[in-house]
């Protein structure tokens, strides 16, 4: 009789059990696929404006080549334009491939595989925030010229006295020089610590932080469907 007893009690015990264990991996699976909808929702403005940084290069590109191909003749349009040009068609394919890559993260994977995806895309939106400002601070002057000629027809470049050009470009490279080596020095070197991490995630866009941080909830709840039953 107690024998009997005993192994119904186990039996009832095995059912709320099995019972907890789905109820628990239930709700791990609608807490994961919740978060996934935030991060999703979080990065769609990230990508909305790199996809418009990425219209704005194109539009820039072609007002500028406009104006460095009616000067085609003037060394200091097809030097200083091609600069810009190049400078430009850099940006706006990285703010473009910043923008795909986004649309491409894979929610399908583990919460960790994310996380160090999102990682890796706040790293290289620093980056491309870095040379977007060491490059204008090299170009500004005919980043600002030359759109202003393409929309007036005023050639303010060509009656720049050569000695103030030179001045500006020998400043702007020593500030990308000095720029790169202090970011590369407190930031971007493997294996530095939490200030770094500040900075970066200071500069990487809000959308990528509130994705990251989505991520970073739902980490401390298990971070994987069933992870908890599976303890």
């Amino acid at each position: 009789m107690e024998r009997d007893t005993m192994d119904d009690l186990q039996q009832l015990w095995a059912r709320h059990t099995a019972l907890l264990e789905r109820s628990v991996a239930i709700g791990e699976q609608l807490l994961h696929e919740q978060t996934v909808r935030k991060v999703r929702g979080a990065l769609v403005p990230y990508v909305v404006w790199r996809a418009l940084e990425a219209g704005c290069g194109l539009v820039l590109l072609w007002a500028t080549s406009h104006v460095v191909l009616r000067h085609h003749t003037s060394a200091t349009y097809v030097l200083l334009g091609g600069a810009l040009l190049l400078f430009t068609l850099v940006g706006t394919a990285t703010s473009a491939r910043l923008a795909l890559d986004a649309l491409r993260l894979d929610y399908s994977g583990p919460v960790m595989r994310l996380q160090e995806a999102l990682e890796r895309q706040r790293r290289r939106e620093f980056r491309a925030l870095k040379w977007a400002l060491l490059g204008g601070t090299l170009l500004w002057l005919p980043a600002l010229l030359l759109p202003f000629e393409a929309l007036t027809g005023v050639e303010v470049l060509l009656h720049l006295d050569p000695i103030y050009v030179l001045a500006n470009v020998a400043f702007g490279v020593v500030v990308l020089i000095l720029g790169q080596v202090l970011a590369y020095r407190f930031v971007e070197q493997p294996g530095l610590g939490p200030r770094a991490a500040r900075i970066v995630d200071a500069l990487s866009g809000r959308g990528l932080r509130r994705a990251s941080a989505h991520l970073a909830e739902l980490q401390q709840f298990g971070g994987e469907p069933g992870a908890r039953a599976s303890r």
